[in-house]
């Protein structure tokens, strides 16, 4: 069911990673604990295998995590909620705080290309106005500047805006939430920029049949002749 998620085409998937990593972890937990000898040993496998990837901080993409924050279902609420159950108080808090960092820094960053690109418009705006004589450039231009800069002010604060606004329906499994974020679009300016690129990484651009299907490895050119058994027995080898 997690493969199928990660490998969609036809939505979003970006969002849905970090809800698959705390299903995963829960049930791996679960079956550690199982009666059954070779089950937990194997799921004590996995689970090796999962602290391996996802116990260390410097190996994890917390890109992954700002996209969930993104969900207006979720946010930052959701991530600080599941590291608070899959670690320590200290480590929870830290990990959270770098998340919300990153969040910032991406927003900052889009923030300033955004200035300059309405700086240079400024620009054109009053050398075209400059040539018309009518108009009364200083009073518009200063007029103008001023509008700018309150609304720069306003935009500094759409990430905590955003955080600190209720989030929606978190069962709500219909939602679009490309087109929440363009409705909102008024609402978080930068932010919702920040969010259509974001989200529109996928989690994996490998097709899960490469991922788990032998046949296509087994059966290539120089082994198409060979008998059913002898084929039945490489792929179950």
């Amino acid at each position: 069911m997690v493969t199928l998620k990660f490998f969609g085409s036809l939505h979003i998937t970006s969002n849905s990673f970090f809800k698959e990593l705390i299903y995963m972890n829960t049930n791996l937990l679960q079956l550690c604990k199982n009666r059954d000898n070779l089950l937990s040993g194997m799921a004590m496998n996995m689970m090796s295998k999962f602290e391996k990837y996802w116990g260390c901080e410097a190996n994890q993409n917390f890109l992954l995590y700002v996209a969930n924050v993104l969900d207006p279902r979720l946010k930052l609420k959701y991530v600080k909620f599941c590291f608070d159950e899959l670690y320590d108080y200290d480590k929870a808090q830290l990990l959270t705080k770098e998340v919300k960092d990153h969040l910032v820094s991406l927003y900052e960053f889009y923030l300033k290309a955004d200035e300059v690109v309405d700086d240079n418009r400024h620009k054109q705006d009053v050398n075209d106005a400059i040539d018309d004589m009518e108009i009364d450039v200083n009073t518009l231009a200063r007029f103008k500047r001023h509008l700018q800069e309150e609304e720069s002010v306003e935009n500094r604060n759409e990430v905590e805006r955003y955080l600190v606004d209720g989030c929606e329906n978190p069962n709500d499994d219909k939602l679009d939430i490309l087109g929440w974020w363009k409705i909102n679009a008024s609402k978080y300016k930068i932010l919702s920029k920040v969010a259509q690129h974001v989200l529109a990484i996928p989690i994996s651009t490998l097709a899960s049949e490469s991922a788990f299907s032998t046949g296509g490895r087994t059966l290539d050119q120089f082994r198409s002749s060979l008998s059913l058994a002898t084929v039945q027995t490489l792929i179950c080898c």
